[in-house]
């Protein structure tokens, strides 16, 4: 029985670095999108306070990273279910 730990293969890394791409330019996006001027009914938008904003990147990269993730495990169920229906 093999108890090492098993390491992260090239598909799941390039997930996870898809994951990483896709979190950056989303921040990037509300970040901009959080301190272009705007109105709302004539008024002035205040952007979020900063520690706001820094919750909501990390809370934005968390979720990026982790939908990537379940899409790599969604893609080797698939791949195994096709795997085997081939083989049988």
């Amino acid at each position: 029985m093999n108890d090492s730990p098993q390491t992260a293969g090239p598909s799941r890394r390039s997930f996870i670095y898809a994951g990483i791409v896709v979190g950056v330019l989303v921040s990037i996006w509300y970040i901009h999108k959080n301190h272009t001027i705007g109105t709302i009914a004539g008024g002035a938008v205040v952007p979020d306070p900063v520690w706001t904003q820094f919750v909501n990147v990390s809370l934005i990269m968390f979720a990026a990273i982790f939908q990537f993730s379940l899409l790599h495990k969604l893609v080797a169920w698939v791949a195994r279910l096709l795997k085997g229906k081939r083989g049988a």
